[in-house]
């Protein structure tokens, strides 16, 4: 939290000054943003945006017991959805805009264990994130001298993410030389939550193509919760 305290700090103080130098150079200049605009978007991420600190383990691993070095192990149907977000900011001043973004994601995978062909274990994980966030940009269009049709802009957004996982674990004898199994126990699924800080720094560009419409692209950096989003705004 206190990094978090910091960067918005930080982000604060650069919005500020490069403002006041912004108006001093753009005097005249058309901003891409003018004080009262709001800006809706909605865009598709990819990369960063779950939460590493759920232990990626089966039921054998996760309750304390070791089978040796007999086991082998198989991932399959990994699964990533992609970061789908919304933001909506309003013009508190010419080229400075201020609101909030809510996003989501989930990610999965199987994982099969074999030992021997006596034992087998399947394994199934599941993770969801959503992400509430205050998110700020400053637009450089008066102080770089673009059209209000480019719309070149940098930010930094903060909040929380809530990280839902979900394990459903089948262990199972087999026999001998994979015989029909002798015993099978279906364990109860087991349910983790977490509720911590998300945000990091991002840069973007957007091209009106209508007086209203633009479509836009996104780069995150630091704990942003994409590295790389996409999609379509509106100028309200």
């Amino acid at each position: 939290m206190k990094k978090i305290l910091s960067i918005l700090a930080i982000a604060c103080s650069l919005f500020a000054s490069t403002a006041t130098f912004a108006q001093m150079k753009g005097s005249g200049q058309e901003a891409a943003t003018n004080k009262g605009d709001f800006i809706l978007d909605f865009g598709v991420g990819v990369g960063g945006g779950d939460y590493n600190g759920f232990n990626h383990y089966n039921y054998s691993n996760g309750n304390g017991y070791n089978y040796g070095g007999n086991w082998n192990d198989n991932y399959s149907n990994k699964l990533q959805i992609p970061t789908f977000s919304i933001s909506l900011q309003k013009a508190f001043w010419d080229d400075i805009t201020i609101g909030g973004e809510i996003a989501f994601n989930a990610f999965g995978s199987e994982r099969d264990y074999h030992q021997n062909d006596d034992y087998y274990q399947h394994s199934k994980y599941a993770q969801t994130n959503t992400f509430i966030l205050a998110r700020g940009e400053y637009h450089f269009n008066r102080l770089i001298g673009l059209a209000p049709k480019y719309d070149l802009y940098a930010g930094v957004n903060a909040g929380a993410r809530i990280s839902m996982e979900k394990q459903k674990e089948v262990y199972e004898g087999w026999g001998t030389h994979g015989q029909i199994g002798s015993w099978r126990n279906d364990y109860a699924d087991r349910t983790y939550s977490n509720v911590g800080p998300a945000g990091g720094l991002f840069a973007g560009f957007r091209l009106y193509f209508t007086q209203k419409t633009a479509v836009y692209a996104e780069v995150g950096v630091g704990s942003a919760v994409t590295n790389i989003r996409a999609g379509l705004a509106w100028r309200l």
